[in-house]
């Protein structure tokens, strides 16, 4: 007798499991280690059962990726829709931008960490289609950082024609390294009030971004 097809929330469900196997392997074993066997063995499925969800290792990747990039959109621009002023609009998108760092510590090293295959090695190959969605997903917040970095720039005359990109680039620059060293431990073995240094670097980077480029 033929097994009956499954629902669509059961092959939705199958497929988030899936996700979520591979999403641990890569956080902890690198993409290297990635494979659907090993994926397979995980979740007590055959390999040829996984083929039916993913094509391959490389769109699992991908599809992890591009949930991450809508995820951290949805927080950043979440964070700032309530705020009117400018600058406070800034100071929004970095928390956010740290909160979804330490909250979602997997998906942030699978994004920003990890050495891992980007667009440009995808292009020519059959996952090119699902890495293009990944790298589209990543400008789009980018280009959100970077209208809301705009807003704050057009009242200041100290940032005429100042790249607001360079500037997002540096602010990300200095968030990042702020993560690893919270996602690390480091930060807290260097104080013990992890809490307040991070409080203490965004009042920083909010006094720097008041005096403007001048």
């Amino acid at each position: 007798m033929a097994r009956p097809s499954r629902s669509k929330e059961e092959v939705e469900q199958i497929k988030s499991r899936i996700l979520e196997n591979a999403l641990s392997i890569l956080v902890n074993e690198g993409f290297s280690n990635l494979s659907m066997g090993k994926i397979g063995k995980q979740m007590g499925m055959t390999t040829a059962n996984l083929y039916n969800y993913y094509k391959n290792k490389d769109e699992l990747y991908n599809v992890i990726v591009i949930q991450g990039y809508n995820l951290l959109h949805d927080q950043l621009v979440n964070a700032t829709t309530n705020t009117s002023d400018p600058l406070d609009k800034v100071m929004a998108l970095f928390h956010a931008y740290i909160n979804f760092g330490i909250q979602n510590t997997h998906y942030y090293h699978l994004m920003f960490s990890m050495d891992s295959p980007k667009y440009l090695d995808y292009v020519g190959t059959p996952s090119e289609d699902v890495a293009l969605i990944e790298k589209q997903n990543s400008l789009r917040v980018l280009a959100f950082v970077m209208s809301v970095i705009d807003e704050y720039i057009a009242d200041h005359p100290g940032y005429k024609n100042v790249n607001s990109k360079l500037v997002a680039m540096q602010f990300w620059s200095q968030l990042h390294g702020l993560i690893s060293l919270i996602n690390s431990g480091n930060l807290k073995e260097a104080d013990e009030n992890p809490a307040q240094i991070i409080e203490g670097i965004l009042n920083n980077l909010r006094t720097i971004i008041k005096r403007e480029l001048v």
